[in-house]
């Protein structure tokens, strides 16, 4: 027998669309996005592609957002498949098949077990659970559901409304009525085999192969089990569920799998994700040894595995807790955001470590800040400031679509290592239930090696020019300096300075073929300059005026990097002027010769004394220092 796909969602309110109409546009993409026409193969989508009525969306490691009629919108989360299917009289239905989608908008949806009403502003996340179950659960604003009985009842955010095969079960305290839910199956089921792993087929090129067998047959879409010891994979445009146990193993295109006599998977090659519900351990057999996972009680443990051709796994935790084992005896304990490379041969390689400690810490929404760290890399601690009732995580990535990106999660809080090299952007997203939702503050940040000890630069007293028809450059680094303009003798009376800058002028008199032009009289800018005298015009010339925001702007002297830290610390450094400093909550003195100096305590928690250094110009700028182990 073949398993119902889920919950389906008939749009009919807001689409009620032809099967020659668009359905949905794809109007956002964090990362790759795919469609599939009918039972086509997969093929890119790209932002502005429109969705038909038989047609699939699928999404990798980036989530994606779908603009339907009415001004909804779909939310798709990372790794999901939906569908869209044909429903009652013409309307279009989305099935979850894989993954978890936000629906948002006001209006009336129709699922196959009643009615969803959302209110303005609301939306409701549609979760795929396996074994033919999917869950709905109000995330925000005010929802109604009636069931097929007629009874509605008002939806609570938090409350998670269970659907799937044969009768709902609601959850302790859930808030919501227990109603029947079509459970008739469909006549052209795939081949059912009891006592093994149940699996859900979407596509045409499976393929199982029988214990003891060594013949390939082809295995139908739909769902249905799989025996210990058989084997199966997969073509391109084709993807698998599996649930044994407590694992659940999502299957991309070209994977291939072997079921254990003890229904523990094993990847032999391909990309999947495996997941336990929460309080539950699972693993995955992988060529050279496994990976384990370990969920917590709030939440499900989740873990991406990449293995290539030469049997090299990948492993990147998403959720919850983890370990890899190589068949050698090595071993690894993995946190969420952690990734590793665990080789054929049972060699294990850690590629991102979420550092246990932390040199500084930064509150998320911090627009943009520059770390100058004499080691090069730093531990940041993003702390949430009370923006994530229920935990939330960081995610930071080089592309602003995150399509890469490091990630990492906690309650208050959250570590990551920033490294020199191109800007880092940064955005904090709020766990709610399994996944999380919208990013609710972001910013960028920039590590750079330095100890901030240049010298700082001496402004010159005058800077000359001519009028010789030349372009004449010249930066500064805090005051404009002042300009000496000479122009050719031309005997006496009187000489005037025109010196004009977007529409205004000013002119300046002299008895002299020289001006000494103050630079309070100037802004940073390009002028255009020339001297006038006796009736006589000199060649027309340029001056730009640049701030130069290479040279250094702050000097660090003390404490020294690497010091040790024995009682009360003394910071003591000078900047140019237009700087203002401050250490933890506590403004630095700022002198009129542009010093500061004060005495700290040594920092509780961080591993590094964190100096900040702010300018109406240059931005937000931290010199770390270390003190000796």
């Amino acid at each position: 027998m073949r398993l119902r796909f889920l919950a389906l969602l008939a749009l009919v309110a807001l689409i009620g669309c032809k099967s020659k109409g668009a359905i949905a546009t794809l109007e956002k993409a964090d990362g790759p996005v795919e469609r599939q026409e009918g039972d086509k193969p997969w093929g890119g989508a790209k932002v502005g592609t429109k969705y038909f009525l038989g047609d699939a969306a699928r999404t990798a490691d980036g989530a994606a957002q779908l603009s339907l009629a009415g001004n909804a919108r779909i939310a798709m989360q990372p790794h999901t498949v939906l569908r869209f299917g044909g429903g009652k009289k013409g309307s279009a239905q989305i099935g979850v098949e894989l993954g978890a989608i936000d629906l948002v908008g006001a209006g009336n949806y129709n699922l196959d077990v009643g009615d969803v009403q959302l209110k303005d502003n609301g939306a409701i996340r549609v979760t795929a659970k396996g074994k033919g179950q999917s869950s709905i659960e109000l995330t925000v604003g005010a929802a109604q559901f009636t069931a097929i009985d007629g009874k509605p009842v008002d939806l609570e955010v938090g409350k998670v409304l269970d659907l799937g095969i044969g009768p709902v079960e609601v959850v302790k305290d859930a808030g919501v009525v227990a109603v029947p839910v079509d459970a008739a199956a469909t006549p052209d089921a795939a081949v059912e085999i009891s006592g093994g792993a149940q699996v859900e087929i979407t596509g045409k090129k499976a393929e199982v192969q029988q214990p003891g067998d060594t013949k390939w047959v082809p295995l139908p879409a739909g769902a249905g089990s799989l025996p210990k010891g058989a084997k199966l994979r997969l073509g391109a445009g084709t993807t698998a569920k599996l649930v044994a146990n407590t694992t659940t193993l999502e299957l991309a295109g070209g994977s291939h799998i072997t079921i254990g006599d003890d229904l523990i998977f094993g990847l032999e090659v391909g990309t999947g994700k495996a997941s336990v519900p929460a309080s539950q351990q699972g693993k995955v057999g992988v060529p050279g040894g496994s990976v384990a996972l370990s969920a917590p009680a709030d939440g499900p443990a989740e873990a991406k595995i990449d293995v290539n051709a030469k049997g090299e796994a990948k492993v990147t935790m998403l959720r919850g807790g983890g370990k890899l084992d190589g068949t050698g005896g090595t071993a690894l304990e993995m946190t969420r955001g952690e990734s590793a490379s665990l080789a054929k041969a049972g060699t294990i390689h850690p590629l991102e470590a979420i550092p246990s400690y932390f040199d500084m810490m930064v509150a998320v929404g911090e627009p943009f800040f520059t770390i100058h760290d004499p080691k090069g890399a730093t531990a940041v601690k993003f702390d949430f400031g009370g923006k994530c009732a229920g935990g939330g995580v960081i995610e930071m990535d080089h592309d602003p679509h995150y399509g890469a990106s490091k990630i990492s999660g906690g309650k208050d809080s959250a570590n990551l290592l920033a490294t020199p090299g191109g800007v880092w952007y940064y955005r904090l997203r709020c766990t709610v239930g399994g996944s999380e939702g919208p990013a609710v503050a972001s910013g960028r940040l920039a590590v750079v090696r330095d100890d901030g000890r240049r010298p700082l630069p001496k402004e010159p007293p005058h800077f000359p020019i001519d009028t010789d028809g030349r372009t004449y450059r010249t930066g500064y680094q805090s005051l404009i300096p002042n300009m000496k303009i000479n122009t050719p003798n031309a005997g006496g009376g009187t000489y005037s300075l025109h010196l004009a800058t977007g529409g205004t002028e000013q002119t300046f008199e002299s008895d002299k073929p020289s001006f000494d032009v103050p630079g309070t009289k100037l802004k940073e800018g390009t002028f255009t300059y020339w001297v006038e005298h006796g009736g006589q015009k000199s060649k027309i010339s340029t001056l730009i005026l640049e701030f130069d925001q290479k040279a250094a702007q702050v000097y660090i002297e003390a404490p020294a990097n690497g010091a040790p830290w024995t009682g009360d610390i003394e910071i003591r450094g000078a900047t140019l002027p237009g700087w203002t400093a401050k250490y933890d909550v506590s403004e630095l003195p700022v002198d009129s010769k542009n010093r500061f100096h004060a005495t700290v305590q040594a920092p509780a928690e961080a591993k590094a004394l964190a100096i900040r250094l702010s300018h109406p110009k240059l931005g937000t700028h931290f010199y770390l220092r270390r003190g000796a182990k």
